[in-house]
């Protein structure tokens, strides 16, 4: 059943629910991170034009996802444009254009080189415990399916098996893996 306001309805819920996102983002000043770090480091400038660069502030948001869940360049991209509660905390749903593994990539290899990386991180850190939170890192698991590998008993095997014996080659660690009492 399609909804004209299902987008609001679903944004809501998660705010009900307690989006630990919108909660980071009402905790944490991220417009002051961005205007310390472009007066530490300025912005490249576009003599020779190209496309313009994300906002600071973006960027910010950007390596703090990264950050708390675990994510390669890779995933955070991927995740970035998967998940609504991403988009909502950059600020970037409605936005055609997502910065790319390489975008994210450059910009901390910048921070790093400036050496403003951790202290990037240890003042996201001293806003959130100033009111009274703690950042925990999280991990987000990804859904490969892997098939698993398929045990089959030998013939003697099966043989002492059906006569109610378990096989003495067997270790403890072979039986306890087999259900020797189904019989």
């Amino acid at each position: 059943m399609k909804s004209l306001f299902a987008a609001g309805k679903r944004e809501s819920k998660l705010s009900k629910l307690g989006d630990p996102l919108e909660s980071l983002g009402r905790h944490v000043d991220f417009a002051a991170l961005a205007t310390s770090v472009d007066r530490a480091l300025p912005r490249p400038h576009r003599y020779f034009g190209g496309r313009p660069p994300y906002p600071t502030e973006l960027m910010i948001r950007l390596l703090v996802i990264q950050q708390l869940f675990n994510l390669s360049d890779a995933q955070l991209e991927f995740q970035v444009l998967d998940r609504a509660s991403f988009q909502r905390f950059l600020g970037i749903r409605d936005s055609g254009t997502v910065p790319d593994r390489n975008t994210v990539w450059a910009f901390r290899e910048r921070l790093v080189q400036a050496g403003l990386g951790a202290s990037l991180f240890d003042e996201v850190n001293r806003q959130l415990q100033a009111e009274g939170y703690l950042a925990r890192c999280g991990q987000i698991i990804d859904a490969t399916l892997v098939p698993v590998p398929t045990q089959r008993n030998g013939r003697t095997e099966n043989a002492q098996i059906k006569q109610g014996e378990t096989p003495e080659d067997w270790s403890a660690k072979k039986r306890a893996h087999k259900d020797v009492d189904a019989r």
